[in-house]
Protein backbone atom coordinates (compact mmCIF):
# COMPACT_ATOMS: atom_id res chain seq x y z
CA UNK A 1 0.00 0.00 0.00
CA UNK A 2 1.38 3.42 -0.90
CA UNK A 3 0.94 6.63 1.10
CA UNK A 4 1.77 10.18 0.12
CA UNK A 5 4.56 11.70 2.19
CA UNK A 6 4.48 15.31 3.29
CA UNK A 7 7.69 16.85 4.57
CA UNK A 8 8.17 19.26 7.46
CA UNK A 9 8.31 22.14 5.02
CA UNK A 10 4.82 21.20 3.93
CA UNK A 11 3.09 21.47 7.29
CA UNK A 12 2.78 24.29 9.77
CA UNK A 13 2.99 23.23 13.40
CA UNK A 14 0.05 24.21 15.60
CA UNK A 15 2.16 24.45 18.74
CA UNK A 16 2.11 27.70 20.71
CA UNK A 17 3.92 26.77 23.89
CA UNK A 18 4.09 24.78 27.10
CA UNK A 19 4.70 26.43 30.44
CA UNK A 20 4.85 24.35 33.59
CA UNK A 21 3.62 20.82 34.08
CA UNK A 22 0.06 21.35 32.84
CA UNK A 23 -0.52 21.00 29.11
CA UNK A 24 -1.55 24.38 27.71
CA UNK A 25 -5.05 25.78 27.35
CA UNK A 26 -3.88 28.76 25.34
CA UNK A 27 -6.30 31.05 23.57
CA UNK A 28 -6.52 30.62 19.83
CA UNK A 29 -9.08 30.38 17.11
CA UNK A 30 -10.11 27.16 15.49
CA UNK A 31 -11.97 28.38 12.40
CA UNK A 32 -15.55 27.54 11.46
CA UNK A 33 -17.82 27.87 8.47
CA UNK A 34 -20.30 29.59 10.78
CA UNK A 35 -19.29 29.62 14.45
CA UNK A 36 -22.23 29.20 16.82
CA UNK A 37 -21.31 29.23 20.55
CA UNK A 38 -24.58 27.48 21.44
CA UNK A 39 -23.53 24.47 19.36
CA UNK A 40 -19.74 24.58 19.06
CA UNK A 41 -18.54 25.44 22.59
CA UNK A 42 -18.04 22.51 24.96
CA UNK A 43 -16.89 24.47 28.01
CA UNK A 44 -14.95 27.54 29.09
CA UNK A 45 -11.45 26.39 29.98
CA UNK A 46 -9.53 29.58 30.70
CA UNK A 47 -9.93 29.47 34.49
CA UNK A 48 -10.60 25.90 35.63
CA UNK A 49 -10.87 25.15 39.35
CA UNK A 50 -9.62 21.66 40.13
CA UNK A 51 -11.99 19.89 42.50
CA UNK A 52 -14.91 22.08 41.48
CA UNK A 53 -17.74 21.46 39.07
CA UNK A 54 -17.25 22.71 35.53
CA UNK A 55 -20.43 23.67 33.68
CA UNK A 56 -20.65 22.39 30.11
CA UNK A 57 -22.87 23.37 27.22
CA UNK A 58 -25.89 21.05 27.04
CA UNK A 59 -26.28 21.94 23.35
CA UNK A 60 -22.72 20.97 22.34
CA UNK A 61 -22.69 18.90 19.14
CA UNK A 62 -21.35 15.84 21.04
CA UNK A 63 -23.05 14.41 24.13
CA UNK A 64 -20.77 15.19 27.09
CA UNK A 65 -21.32 11.70 28.48
CA UNK A 66 -19.48 10.27 25.46
CA UNK A 67 -16.34 12.40 25.79
CA UNK A 68 -15.30 12.33 29.44
CA UNK A 69 -11.99 10.93 28.13
CA UNK A 70 -11.32 14.13 26.19
CA UNK A 71 -9.08 16.20 28.44
CA UNK A 72 -9.60 19.87 29.18
CA UNK A 73 -6.03 20.41 28.00
CA UNK A 74 -4.31 18.77 25.04
CA UNK A 75 -4.80 15.11 25.97
CA UNK A 76 -7.09 12.12 25.49
CA UNK A 77 -7.37 9.15 27.87
CA UNK A 78 -6.81 5.81 26.09
CA UNK A 79 -6.59 3.43 29.08
CA UNK A 80 -7.32 4.00 32.79
CA UNK A 81 -3.61 4.85 33.21
CA UNK A 82 -2.50 6.35 29.89
CA UNK A 83 -3.19 9.44 27.84
CA UNK A 84 -1.98 10.48 24.41
CA UNK A 85 -0.93 13.82 22.99
CA UNK A 86 1.16 15.22 20.12
CA UNK A 87 4.88 14.72 20.68
CA UNK A 88 5.78 18.08 19.15
CA UNK A 89 4.06 20.05 21.92
CA UNK A 90 6.14 18.36 24.63
CA UNK A 91 9.01 20.41 26.00
CA UNK A 92 11.04 18.18 28.32
CA UNK A 93 9.84 14.59 27.76
CA UNK A 94 11.22 13.59 31.16
CA UNK A 95 9.23 16.20 33.06
CA UNK A 96 6.01 15.17 34.85
CA UNK A 97 2.82 16.33 33.19
CA UNK A 98 -0.67 16.92 34.49
CA UNK A 99 -3.83 15.99 32.64
CA UNK A 100 -7.23 17.39 33.58
CA UNK A 101 -10.54 15.63 32.96
CA UNK A 102 -14.15 16.40 33.80
CA UNK A 103 -15.78 13.32 35.29
CA UNK A 104 -19.37 12.20 34.82
CA UNK A 105 -20.16 14.00 38.09
CA UNK A 106 -19.04 17.28 36.51
CA UNK A 107 -15.99 17.64 38.79
CA UNK A 108 -12.60 18.57 37.29
CA UNK A 109 -9.71 16.47 38.59
CA UNK A 110 -5.98 16.52 37.85
CA UNK A 111 -3.87 13.42 37.26
CA UNK A 112 -0.07 13.37 37.22
CA UNK A 113 2.00 11.40 34.74
CA UNK A 114 5.61 10.95 35.76
CA UNK A 115 6.80 9.09 32.68
CA UNK A 116 6.16 9.14 28.94
CA UNK A 117 7.29 7.43 25.77
CA UNK A 118 7.32 8.47 22.14
CA UNK A 119 5.75 5.86 19.88
CA UNK A 120 8.51 4.46 17.67
CA UNK A 121 8.19 2.37 14.52
CA UNK A 122 11.42 0.71 13.51
CA UNK A 123 14.08 3.27 14.29
CA UNK A 124 11.87 6.31 13.69
CA UNK A 125 10.01 8.22 16.37
CA UNK A 126 6.54 9.55 15.54
CA UNK A 127 4.50 12.56 16.64
CA UNK A 128 2.62 10.32 19.09
CA UNK A 129 3.55 10.45 22.78
CA UNK A 130 1.98 8.24 25.44
CA UNK A 131 2.02 9.36 29.09
CA UNK A 132 1.67 6.90 31.97
CA UNK A 133 -0.22 8.21 34.99
CA UNK A 134 1.25 7.52 38.42
CA UNK A 135 -2.00 5.71 39.29
CA UNK A 136 -4.99 4.58 37.21
CA UNK A 137 -7.98 6.91 37.12
CA UNK A 138 -10.48 5.51 39.65
CA UNK A 139 -13.63 4.14 38.07
CA UNK A 140 -15.77 6.22 40.42
CA UNK A 141 -14.41 9.43 38.86
CA UNK A 142 -16.44 8.66 35.76
CA UNK A 143 -13.71 9.34 33.18
CA UNK A 144 -14.05 6.76 30.41
CA UNK A 145 -11.05 5.97 28.19
CA UNK A 146 -11.71 6.40 24.49
CA UNK A 147 -11.53 3.47 22.10
CA UNK A 148 -9.18 3.95 19.15
CA UNK A 149 -10.48 3.69 15.60
CA UNK A 150 -8.73 1.10 13.44
CA UNK A 151 -9.09 0.02 9.81
CA UNK A 152 -7.44 -2.49 7.51
CA UNK A 153 -6.58 0.18 4.95
CA UNK A 154 -6.59 3.92 4.39
CA UNK A 155 -9.62 3.75 2.08
CA UNK A 156 -11.83 2.72 4.99
CA UNK A 157 -11.33 6.17 6.54
CA UNK A 158 -12.02 8.18 3.39
CA UNK A 159 -15.29 10.06 3.26
CA UNK A 160 -16.12 9.53 6.92
CA UNK A 161 -17.22 12.41 9.10
CA UNK A 162 -15.01 13.37 12.01
CA UNK A 163 -15.34 15.58 15.08
CA UNK A 164 -12.38 17.92 15.56
CA UNK A 165 -11.69 19.45 18.99
CA UNK A 166 -9.94 22.82 19.13
CA UNK A 167 -9.68 26.04 21.11
CA UNK A 168 -11.15 29.45 20.54
CA UNK A 169 -11.05 32.81 22.26
CA UNK A 170 -14.59 34.12 22.51
CA UNK A 171 -15.68 37.75 22.40
CA UNK A 172 -14.86 39.17 25.81
CA UNK A 173 -11.69 37.09 26.13
CA UNK A 174 -12.97 33.78 27.51
CA UNK A 175 -11.06 30.74 26.25
CA UNK A 176 -13.24 27.80 25.26
CA UNK A 177 -12.77 24.24 24.12
CA UNK A 178 -14.75 23.95 20.91
CA UNK A 179 -15.70 21.25 18.44
CA UNK A 180 -16.79 21.02 14.83
CA UNK A 181 -17.03 18.49 12.03
CA UNK A 182 -15.29 17.72 8.78
CA UNK A 183 -14.73 14.79 6.42
CA UNK A 184 -11.63 12.62 6.00
CA UNK A 185 -10.06 13.27 2.61
CA UNK A 186 -7.20 10.76 2.70
CA UNK A 187 -4.77 8.92 4.97
CA UNK A 188 -1.13 9.70 4.29
CA UNK A 189 2.31 10.00 5.93
CA UNK A 190 3.81 13.21 7.28
CA UNK A 191 7.32 13.89 8.60
CA UNK A 192 8.81 16.48 10.92
CA UNK A 193 12.18 17.87 9.80
CA UNK A 194 12.45 14.94 7.41
CA UNK A 195 12.30 12.45 10.29
CA UNK A 196 9.65 11.04 12.69
CA UNK A 197 7.28 9.82 9.93
CA UNK A 198 3.73 9.58 11.24
CA UNK A 199 0.63 8.28 9.54
CA UNK A 200 -2.04 10.96 9.58
CA UNK A 201 -5.58 11.64 8.43
CA UNK A 202 -6.16 14.70 6.25
CA UNK A 203 -9.23 16.89 5.97
CA UNK A 204 -9.88 20.12 4.08
CA UNK A 205 -11.30 23.33 5.46
CA UNK A 206 -13.07 25.42 2.86
CA UNK A 207 -15.00 28.51 3.87
CA UNK A 208 -16.96 28.23 0.62
CA UNK A 209 -19.05 25.13 -0.05
CA UNK A 210 -20.98 22.66 2.10
CA UNK A 211 -18.34 19.88 2.40
CA UNK A 212 -20.73 16.99 2.14
CA UNK A 213 -23.56 18.55 4.14
CA UNK A 214 -21.48 19.55 7.17
CA UNK A 215 -22.28 23.21 6.50
CA UNK A 216 -21.99 25.46 9.58
CA UNK A 217 -20.10 22.83 11.61
CA UNK A 218 -17.10 22.78 9.25
CA UNK A 219 -13.88 23.31 11.22
CA UNK A 220 -10.21 23.95 10.48
CA UNK A 221 -7.21 24.12 12.80
CA UNK A 222 -5.11 27.08 13.90
CA UNK A 223 -2.16 27.67 16.20
CA UNK A 224 -2.79 26.31 19.69
CA UNK A 225 -4.89 23.34 18.57
CA UNK A 226 -2.09 20.74 18.59
CA UNK A 227 -2.59 17.66 20.74
CA UNK A 228 -6.35 18.02 21.04
CA UNK A 229 -8.27 14.99 19.78
CA UNK A 230 -9.99 14.13 16.54
CA UNK A 231 -12.94 11.78 17.02
CA UNK A 232 -15.25 9.64 14.89
CA UNK A 233 -18.58 7.94 15.52
CA UNK A 234 -18.01 4.23 14.97
CA UNK A 235 -20.13 1.31 16.08
CA UNK A 236 -22.61 3.70 17.67
CA UNK A 237 -20.09 5.43 19.95
CA UNK A 238 -17.53 8.21 19.89
CA UNK A 239 -13.99 6.89 19.41
CA UNK A 240 -10.55 8.44 18.97
CA UNK A 241 -8.70 8.84 15.68
CA UNK A 242 -5.70 10.79 16.98
CA UNK A 243 -4.31 14.18 17.99
CA UNK A 244 -4.19 17.40 15.99
CA UNK A 245 -0.87 17.61 14.18
CA UNK A 246 -0.51 20.28 11.49
CA UNK A 247 -1.93 22.44 8.73
CA UNK A 248 -0.91 23.38 5.22
CA UNK A 249 1.89 25.93 5.00
CA UNK A 250 1.53 29.66 4.28
CA UNK A 251 -2.11 29.76 5.33
CA UNK A 252 -3.73 32.48 7.42
CA UNK A 253 -7.26 31.12 7.69
CA UNK A 254 -10.25 32.88 9.12
CA UNK A 255 -13.90 32.00 9.51
CA UNK A 256 -14.70 33.65 6.20
CA UNK A 257 -11.60 33.13 4.07
CA UNK A 258 -9.56 30.00 3.55
CA UNK A 259 -9.16 26.63 1.87
CA UNK A 260 -6.39 24.47 3.35
CA UNK A 261 -5.46 20.98 4.48
CA UNK A 262 -5.41 19.83 8.13
CA UNK A 263 -3.77 16.77 9.70
CA UNK A 264 -4.12 14.57 12.78
CA UNK A 265 -2.23 11.46 13.83
CA UNK A 266 -3.88 8.14 12.92
CA UNK A 267 -3.41 6.11 16.11
CA UNK A 268 -5.15 3.01 14.80
CA UNK A 269 -2.20 2.21 12.56
CA UNK A 270 0.04 2.02 15.67
CA UNK A 271 -1.99 -0.40 17.78
CA UNK A 272 0.92 -2.79 18.42
CA UNK A 273 3.38 -0.04 19.29
CA UNK A 274 0.93 1.67 21.66
CA UNK A 275 0.08 -1.59 23.42
CA UNK A 276 3.78 -2.29 23.87
CA UNK A 277 3.83 0.84 26.07
CA UNK A 278 0.49 0.57 27.86
CA UNK A 279 0.70 -3.14 28.71
CA UNK A 280 3.78 -2.66 30.90
CA UNK A 281 2.76 -2.62 34.61
CA UNK A 282 3.55 0.67 36.35
CA UNK A 283 2.97 1.85 39.90
CA UNK A 284 -0.35 0.52 41.17
CA UNK A 285 -1.50 -0.31 37.64
CA UNK A 286 -1.27 -3.80 36.19
CA UNK A 287 -0.76 -2.74 32.57
CA UNK A 288 -3.60 -2.10 30.14
CA UNK A 289 -4.40 -2.85 26.50
CA UNK A 290 -6.07 -0.15 24.47
CA UNK A 291 -9.62 -0.79 23.28
CA UNK A 292 -10.25 -0.46 19.56
CA UNK A 293 -13.16 -0.29 17.19
CA UNK A 294 -12.81 -0.95 13.47
CA UNK A 295 -14.47 0.72 10.50
CA UNK A 296 -15.06 -0.50 6.97
CA UNK A 297 -15.10 1.39 3.70
CA UNK A 298 -17.98 3.60 2.61
CA UNK A 299 -19.02 2.06 -0.71
CA UNK A 300 -18.59 4.42 -3.66
CA UNK A 301 -17.69 1.92 -6.39
CA UNK A 302 -18.05 4.28 -9.33
CA UNK A 303 -15.96 7.04 -7.77
CA UNK A 304 -13.16 4.82 -6.51
CA UNK A 305 -12.93 2.76 -9.66
CA UNK A 306 -12.59 5.87 -11.83
CA UNK A 307 -10.07 7.49 -9.48
CA UNK A 308 -8.02 4.32 -9.41
CA UNK A 309 -7.81 4.28 -13.19
CA UNK A 310 -6.93 7.95 -13.57
CA UNK A 311 -4.84 8.56 -10.47
CA UNK A 312 -2.34 5.74 -10.59
CA UNK A 313 -1.28 4.36 -7.22
CA UNK A 314 -2.83 7.10 -5.07
CA UNK A 315 -6.61 6.99 -4.64
CA UNK A 316 -7.75 10.28 -3.16
CA UNK A 317 -11.35 11.22 -2.55
CA UNK A 318 -11.84 14.96 -2.63
CA UNK A 319 -14.84 16.63 -1.11
CA UNK A 320 -16.23 17.47 -4.50
CA UNK A 321 -15.48 13.96 -5.75
CA UNK A 322 -12.87 14.98 -8.21
CA UNK A 323 -10.17 12.41 -8.82
CA UNK A 324 -6.77 13.75 -7.84
CA UNK A 325 -3.44 12.02 -8.29
CA UNK A 326 -1.18 11.86 -5.25
CA UNK A 327 0.61 15.09 -4.39
CA UNK A 328 4.24 15.40 -3.41
CA UNK A 329 5.73 17.49 -0.68
CA UNK A 330 5.59 20.81 -2.52
CA UNK A 331 3.67 23.58 -0.80
CA UNK A 332 3.34 21.89 2.58
CA UNK A 333 4.37 23.18 6.11
CA UNK A 334 4.57 22.06 9.83
CA UNK A 335 2.13 22.98 12.70
CA UNK A 336 2.84 25.41 15.55
CA UNK A 337 1.14 23.79 18.57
Amino acid sequence: MSFRSIGFGALALLFVGVSGPVFPRVGSAAVFENFNPDRHVRALTGAISVGAELPVNANFLIDEREITGVGLNSVALITPQHFVTADHIVGDPNAPRIAQFRGSDGIVRSYTAGTSQQVVRGTDGTDIRIYTLDHPVPVEHGVRPLKIVTAESQIQFQGRQIYVIGRRTLPGGDVAQVGGRNTVNVVTNATLSGTRPTRVVEWIYDSVGDNGGIADDEIGLQGGDSGLPVLMRAGGEIALIGANFGIQQNISPSDTVGLYRNYATALGFYEAEINAITQVPFGSGQGFSISTISVTAIPEPGTFALCSLLGGTAVVRSRRRRCRPGRGSAGAASLPG
